[in-house]
């Protein structure tokens, strides 16, 4: 009796370790059909995206380059008039001045968390600037550079399969070029050392050549 016992809960424990290593089997298969499946790396692709709310403004803000891995690089241009919003973000002591002009030329690289460069990554942005500035009590006019380099935050969505995608997030500028008080007409006011701005974009992207396994 003893002997039919054991061996009754010796098949038990082979049949329930039978079943562990097969459900694991099936978990990873589910894993590397569907789970790894959707993060794999792409190949070489380009894109080209717009920034909506530079158009918003009767300005431009538009950017292409390429992406590969986990990388993403490109150049971005953009021109428009600062709303007294963003003026106050950018300069002190500007409630007189009115920014017809800001416009910028911008390369910059991103490193996402996928392979398939979707959701959270981390980036760069070097901005070369220039602002055309009027007092507006005394209309006198300048126009200056400036240089900032960026560190920013995004996430990168794709609600349409892997073509269309809405970029966002945030990042700080460092102004390199100096914050030194600049006088125009009967104002003085300088640009900001450090600022954070929002940044969105509408965009699409299109393969070049596949990954190679």
């Amino acid at each position: 009796m003893r002997t039919v016992i054991l061996t009754a809960i010796a098949i038990s424990l082979s049949l329930s370790a039978f079943s562990q290593n097969e459900n694991q089997g099936i978990f990873k298969r589910f894993y590397n059909n569907q789970v790894r499946a959707k993060s794999e790396e792409k190949g070489l692709q380009v894109f080209a995206e717009i920034n909506p709310q530079f158009f918003a403004y009767d300005g431009i803000g538009a950017g292409v380059g390429l992406e590969f891995s986990r990388f993403q690089t490109g150049f971005i241009i953009l021109k428009t008039e600062l709303t007294p919003t963003f003026r106050d973000a950018i300069f002190e002591n500007a409630k007189n001045l009115d920014v017809p002009t800001n416009g910028a030329a911008e390369i910059f690289a991103n490193v996402f968390l996928r392979k398939d460069r979707k959701g959270f990554y981390a980036g760069t942005i070097v901005s070369y600037d220039w602002y055309s500035v009027t007092d507006v009590p005394s209309q006198k006019k300048e126009d200056f550079n400036k240089v900032y380099v960026v560190s920013r935050v995004g996430f990168r969505w794709f609600p349409f399969k892997e073509v269309l995608y809405v970029d966002g997030g945030y990042g700080v500028l460092f102004n390199v070029s100096g914050s030194e008080n600049r006088v125009l007409g009967a104002s003085t006011y300088s640009p900001k050392s450090v600022l954070a701005l929002p940044f969105f974009a509408v965009g699409g992207r299109f393969s070049i050549s596949k990954s190679s396994k």
